[in-house]
């Protein structure tokens, strides 16, 4: 947060920076983003790729979720692939959504809730006796992505008739960008059209985040929740 708060100051001296020290799974975290213009999601868990899209959705704010992985063949421990993504996610059909590309695993999100552990660490490798490595060059990249989408989308300058709407890897093995297309699915409950659909639905829906742990107490009786 401070080297945040640095930079943007650097850059310019009267900006307004408000840095929140929490966790984008907790609801009174992400309840603070519904009233932004854009989100960028630079996370790990799937349940921030979950509430980053329903947030996207619910409350019709275009993001663009980055990241990097290392892939490692688990016989031989070589590395398979190395990439990076910019996904741009719009508030519409057919616009990128994290659940109808399958970029959301429901059994990773039951890991995740029953483990602090999966939480915490960062898998930038699929194998646990692999150190992560450096990504920030990774990161780097996708970032600058990131960052021509959401200037681009915020002044017009994208070519709405020439501009392909999917998402964007860069694989630096093969020095090449690929164009990554998008799928969508009309039962979707983040962009679908069916009335059980959360898509521009604000406040009258509720963000899928974390569950609050509930206090127990024993007494002579049982337990009391």
């Amino acid at each position: 947060m401070n080297v945040g708060r640095r930079v943007a100051k650097v850059a310019n001296p009267n900006i307004r920076y408000i840095a929140v020290p929490g966790d984008i799974a907790d609801e009174s975290v992400a309840l603070l983003l519904k009233d932004t213009d854009f989100i960028f999601l630079c996370a790990d868990s799937m349940q921030s790729r979950l509430v980053f899209n329903a947030l996207v959705h619910q409350y019709l704010i275009p993001g663009v979720q980055v990241g990097a992985k290392v892939t490692v063949e688990k016989d031989s421990g070589l590395i398979s692939d190395i990439f990076c993504v910019s996904r741009f996610v719009m508030p519409e059909v057919n616009g990128g959504c994290l659940w109808c590309n399958q970029l959301i695993s429901p059994a990773k999100l039951q890991e995740e809730a029953i483990s602090e552990e999966q939480r915490e660490r960062q898998a930038y490798v699929d194998d646990p006796m692999v150190h992560a490595p450096s990504v920030i060059t990774l990161n780097a990249l996708a970032a600058a992505q990131a960052v021509n989408e959401f200037m681009f989308s915020l002044v017009g300058l994208h070519d709405d008739e020439g501009a392909f709407p999917g998402y964007r890897m860069a694989s630096p093995r093969a020095r090449r960008w690929a164009k990554v297309a998008c799928a969508t699915n009309p039962g979707c409950p983040h962009c679908g059209g069916e009335k059980s659909s959360a898509l521009g639905k604000g406040d009258r829906a509720r963000l899928p985040c974390r569950a609050k742990p509930t206090r127990c107490v024993t007494g002579t009786s049982g337990m009391i929740q």
